[in-house]
């Protein structure tokens, strides 16, 4: 009789004992699974800063190799989906590429870089209101460190457009948020040589020649405001600087064949 007593209580006892040893067993699994989670984000992580540095490298093939595994071992991963958008943008894809920044946009709409970048995809692809809109979602953001290039995108989009009113007025707020912003002096000297007030042009390429870079459009535009402002000197020095550092650059081609 004792026997089968001291089994009851036994037998009570684990059975007391069974839902705090679940407790720790399904708190141990959570823990593990949680664990694991941390460690495919961190790894995720780690690729997609490695995708972004071979795209950045021109390096596509290992670009796409690792942004693809960041993306498999996080599929909500905003960064990743963005940067290989922009990659699949650079190769060509257009419809995989607008796949992947609507899915960045949708798991960071705030994301301003993000809003800048897919709107100048749109506008290269001819999309040019929908791409406008991006640009104005990204200047709204008050933490937007640079609205200048946003507002820039927007005029140039604009321009492609043919609206050149709006164009002018988006490349106006861009040089009151910084006014130096060679971009959208470059973009002004552009707009004010197509309408052909060379007097302004020139105005907004003096400006850009003290902040901006000697790029090939830089040097044809101001070749072509001088020869237009009877600068002969001036641009003449711009061409030779053209031939000299772009000699196979579509602009030097365009300056060879005036000069033939």
């Amino acid at each position: 009789m004792k026997i089968i007593n001291n089994s009851i209580q036994i037998m009570k006892a684990a059975t007391l004992n069974l839902p705090l040893y679940f407790m720790f067993f399904a708190l141990s699994v959570s823990i593990t699974a949680c664990s694991a989670g941390i460690k495919k984000a961190e790894a995720s992580k780690y690729n997609a800063d490695l995708g972004i540095r071979y795209l950045q490298k021109g390096r596509l093939k290992l670009a796409n190799e690792k942004l693809l595994k960041a993306i498999s071992q996080n599929p909500n991963s905003a960064k990743s989906n963005h940067y290989y958008a922009l990659l699949q943008e650079k190769l060509g894809y257009t419809k995989k590429a607008n796949q992947y920044f609507s899915k960045a946009i949708r798991l960071s709409p705030k994301d301003s870089e993000l809003r800048n970048n897919y709107g100048s995809f749109l506008c290269k692809n001819n999309n040019y209101q929908a791409a406008v809109n991006q640009f104005l979602i990204a200047v709204k953001d008050p933490l937007y460190s640079t609205p200048e290039f946003a507002y820039t995108n927007a005029g140039i989009c604009l321009r492609k457009a043919n609206d050149q009113a709006q164009a002018e007025k988006y490349f106006r707020l861009a040089l009151k948020k910084r006014a130096s912003f060679p971009s959208a002096l470059l973009e002004m000297a552009k707009l004010y040589k197509d309408r052909k007030n060379f007097s302004k042009a020139q105005a907004f390429m003096l400006r850009y020649e003290t902040v901006g870079k000697s790029t090939p459009e830089a040097l044809q535009l101001c070749t072509t405001i001088n020869q237009k402002m009877g600068n002969q000197l001036k641009a003449n020095n711009c061409k030779k600087t053209l031939l000299r550092l772009f000699p196979e650059s579509k602009e030097a081609e365009i300056i060879n064949e005036t000069l033939r």
